[in-house]
């Protein structure tokens, strides 16, 4: 098991909330409904920019074709998608904790038309074909090399002129002394047990999450079989760089 699987499904089963938007108000042990429903309104403002952007970018309206969230956690952004389209919507991860309480949130909102399903970290066989992909904060967290691998298999299974959208970070801004505490805690389990030990008072090691940087060019390379346009938007999250790329599928020459 590779261990940006391995982290995600430790987060899966301690803080799945706060593993998605890493704002302390989103921890477990101090999760209110009132913070729970703040949580899930995020997700209805990205869905509404989202389907915006696509109406502006391409002319599209996504809400009149099924959907695919890849890496979609809790729902945040699944729920919303099953409330925007009468179309079947699925989410999809690696976590089983995290799809249990998924499938939670689904039937107490009785979104019939939403389906939540683990995979195993590499493959998506099975998988029917949609007309709209989107993935979030996902890629960043996912090892180069396997996530161009599902990236790819992504764009496989969307339908002739369906639509990919996906973010995925390239670089960052932050203070060195940021960087490095950040850097040393993926690589280096004795520094992350010290730092986790501290930080929480007791004898522990968080799982850290990691910030995988993709390389434009290589994304391109990608996409360029698959369509002959790509819209970009930049993105920041903390001082991580990245950005949304969004394409319609058109075939390859």
């Amino acid at each position: 098991m590779s261990e940006s699987i391995s982290n995600w499904k430790k987060w899966g089963e301690k803080d799945p909330y706060y593993g998605v938007l890493s704002d302390e108000k989103y921890r477990m042990e101090g999760l209110s409904e009132e913070r729970l429903k703040e949580f899930f309104e995020t997700g209805e403002v990205y869905v509404a920019e989202s389907r915006k952007r696509i109406s502006e970018w391409m002319g599209v309206d996504i809400a009149q074709g099924n959907i695919l969230d890849f890496g979609c956690g809790v729902g945040r952004l699944a729920i919303p998608f099953a409330k925007l389209t009468r179309q079947e919507v699925w989410g999809l991860d690696i976590s089983e904790d995290i799809i249990a309480r998924a499938n939670a949130h689904r039937d107490s909102m009785g979104l019939h038309n939403l389906h939540f399903k683990t995979y195993n970290g590499k493959d998506l066989e099975g998988i029917p074909a949609f007309d709209f992909v989107n993935a979030y904060i996902v890629f960043q967290h996912i090892e180069f090399r396997k996530g161009m691998g599902l990236l790819r298999q992504l764009l496989e299974i969307t339908r002739e002129n369906g639509i990919v959208q996906v973010q995925v970070t390239f670089g960052h801004r932050l203070p060195w002394k940021t960087y490095t505490n950040f850097f040393l805690r993926t690589k280096f389990q004795p520094y992350n047990f010290i730092y986790s030990s501290l930080k929480h008072r007791r004898l522990c090691s968080e799982p850290v999450m990691q910030m995988n940087h993709y390389s434009p060019q290589k994304l391109f390379e990608l996409f360029s079989c698959y369509s002959k346009q790509v819209h970009i938007e930049f993105t920041d999250h903390g001082g991580h760089l990245g950005a949304i790329y969004a394409l319609k599928k058109s075939g390859r020459d």
